[in-house]
């Protein structure tokens, strides 16, 4: 009870420090960035760079938010031109990428380099190890307000930024993205990110349909970041739900005639095998752990009855155009508002939540006493989610 206790306090805490250090960064750039009063001539911005660098283990589902975004700003803003400054790693993960132009970081990069092609605007998203002053020659940036004690003394400075957007930890990560772009005076006819696959991801995806004779089928995504990582030394992520769970809800579907898909990476096969061991139709439980790219999970999704997942990387992908998939996510340390199902009030979508104490910590390493952050989600409370979503928009809907 002390440590439930004591784990809501800090969390507690923890977001009101961060809220309000959110705050003073705005306020001081506000009051002491000469930048923040430059008209931004919107109709001149025909070049922009947006700076998107993992440099640790990467926030995959806020990439392909973001990359969902800048699709539908090319879609509205053809006259204006994308330029993507990114990480191997990430490049990887998007694939072939059309009327985006791409920079590739590598260690030693010098921005400088950058200034031969006369760039008239900043989307300081991810910026790595860079500052802001690393890119006074553009002349509109644009960021974010710091939210911990080490952006805001380290990783960021406060002055340099043309338009600041205020980060209140209440708005989703897709209407953050879309902020920065109306920051520069872009406006949206709709504000709906999507992704585009290639002929080659399609393949890829229908492939594996045609290999393991797929009709309908549900997808269950178990991983996550470090999940695998950590459940190989006997350690539990906080956003880890019960495998023996997932064996539960698998076997209940493959009763009702759907075969059931386990996606992941190579690392995520051993999340696969335990829900394996624990089912009773274990030849009705396929992996597709490593066995697909991101993007050809992304057309898989599209042709899927469902998922079932965790706040993690597929569920950015899931409600993304033109997959559009019925989406069951299961949440204990996230924050809904920031990291759920987007849109929240979807009826495509539904968020079930674990409000216990580590509940808004957004934490993904373990906790003391390897912490359940989803035990009281039940197997019954995902299938009736699931049921529900299937009998709202059957198969083709």
């Amino acid at each position: 009870m002390a440590l439930k206790i004591g784990m809501r306090f800090a969390v507690f805490t923890h977001n009101i420090l961060r809220r309000l250090l959110s705050f003073f960064d705005y306020l001081l750039w506000s009051f002491f960035d000469s930048e923040s009063g430059k008209k931004i001539k919107t109709e001149k911005i025909k070049k922009i760079l947006v700076l998107l660098i993992n440099q640790e283990k990467g926030n995959v589902g806020g990439d392909f938010i973001t990359l969902g975004v800048l699709n539908a700003f090319k879609k509205d803003n053809p006259g204006s031109k994308l330029w993507l400054l990114s990480d191997e790693s990430t490049l990887k993960n998007f694939g072939r990428l059309r009327d985006i132009k791409v920079i590739k970081f590598k260690e030693g990069f010098n921005p400088d380099s950058l200034k031969k092609e006369s760039f008239d605007a900043l989307l300081f998203l991810n910026p790595g190890r860079f500052m802001i002053d690393d890119f006074y020659f553009i002349p509109y940036r644009i960021g974010f307000t710091n939210l911990s004690l080490k952006g805001f003394f380290t990783r960021q400075k406060i002055l340099g930024y043309t338009r600041k957007i205020h980060n209140r930890i209440s708005e989703h990560m897709v209407d953050m993205r879309f902020r920065m772009f109306e920051a520069l005076g872009f406006k949206f006819r709709e504000k709906k990110p999507f992704l585009e696959f290639t002929k080659e991801e399609s393949e890829g995806a229908e492939s594996f349909i045609k290999k393991n004779k797929l009709d309908e089928f549900i997808i269950l995504h178990p991983g996550g970041k470090y999940v695998a990582e950590f459940y190989k030394k006997g350690k539990r992520a906080p956003h880890l739900w019960n495998l023996e769970r997932y064996a539960e809800v698998a076997d209940y579907f493959i009763e009702r005639g759907y075969k059931i898909i386990i996606t992941g990476t190579r690392d995520e096969q051993i999340l696969f095998d335990e829900i394996r061991k624990h089912s009773k139709y274990k030849e009705q439980i396929i992996s597709a752990c490593g066995r697909l790219s991101i993007k050809e999970v992304g057309c898989l999704l599209k042709k899927s009855v469902l998922l079932i997942a965790t706040d993690t990387s597929i569920i950015h992908l899931a409600y993304q155009d033109p997959i559009n998939a019925k989406i069951v996510e299961l949440m204990g340390p996230s924050i809904p508002e920031i990291a759920g199902a987007w849109p929240l009030n979807s009826d495509r979508n539904i968020i079930l939540v674990d409000r216990g104490p580590a509940y808004k910590s957004m934490r993904k390493l373990p906790l003391k006493d390897n912490f359940n952050c989803l035990k009281n989600i039940k197997s019954s409370q995902v299938i009736k989610a699931a049921e529900e979503l299937i009998r709202r928009h059957p198969a083709g809907n």
